[in-house]
């Protein structure tokens, strides 16, 4: 068996069809997992939406509970953006729910950041129209599945669903790996790989770690877990 684990700048690598960290931090959802309740054009949101097409890229929801499930095909880590193109009432919100397993998929509830206990929906309250997205407290860590849903009777009109992927803060390319692995056996390859982008999704920027007492009534990744930046330890190296 021949092995090889060398530096390289990302150009140079071999080997970057295993490398499952994005080119780019802004993702989209690449396929739809389930709906409920009335929701106009699900697929729209898979897709960012073009100046003069009014509704290309928009999808509606109307009455309470109304939600789309997307999948991104692997987890990833991040903070949800979106456009609240229009709305029809005075009250409407939209919140996001995030589920590592299609097990945990729901639309009442995340999978737990803390072990014992689910929790609440990211809620954007009040909407009008124009562009939200979520604040550092409020990243999240690993998830593949992200529920969008509506609780009012109203109807609001969103588009460009996308999560900024937050992991790995000193890259400014995520999969811009400076070495590689490379073997005669396929599966260790992918497993390989798989490991390092594990290891990039436990990365965080340490101001925006989760404590054990985060609360039940809400969560919130606002605990400094480190001193020093993996910014700084990388200008360090």
């Amino acid at each position: 068996m021949q092995w090889a684990l060398v530096a390289s700048a990302v150009g140079n690598v071999p080997y970057q069809e295993y490398i499952l960290a994005p080119t780019t931090r802004v993702l989209r959802p690449i396929s739809i997992y389930q709906t409920g309740g009335d929701v106009q054009n699900a697929p729209g949101l898979l897709t960012p939406s073009r100046a003069g097409a009014r509704y290309n890229g928009s999808t509606t929801f109307s009455g309470n509970g109304s939600f789309v499930t997307f999948d991104f095909g692997k987890n990833i880590a991040g903070g949800v953006s979106f456009n609240v193109d229009a709305i029809s009432g005075l009250n409407d919100s939209i919140g996001f729910t995030f589920s590592e397993s299609s097990m945990y998929v729901s639309a009442q509830y995340c999978d737990a950041v803390q072990d014992g206990a689910f929790d609440l929906p990211q809620w954007f309250n009040d909407t009008t129209p124009g562009h939200y997205e979520a604040g550092h407290d409020f990243q999240r860590g690993a998830f593949r599945y992200l529920t969008v849903v509506h609780n009012s009777t109203e109807t609001i009109r969103i588009s460009n669903v996308t999560v900024y992927w937050a992991a790995s803060p000193e890259m400014e390319n995520p999969a811009a790996y400076t070495g590689y692995f490379h073997s005669e056996n396929e599966k260790l390859n992918r497993v390989w790989y798989a490991g390092a982008y594990t290891n990039q999704i436990c990365s965080a920027d340490p101001t925006t770690g989760v404590s054990l007492g985060a609360p039940l009534a809400g969560w919130y990744y606002n605990y400094t877990i480190s001193s020093r930046s993996l910014i700084d330890e990388a200008l360090l190296s």
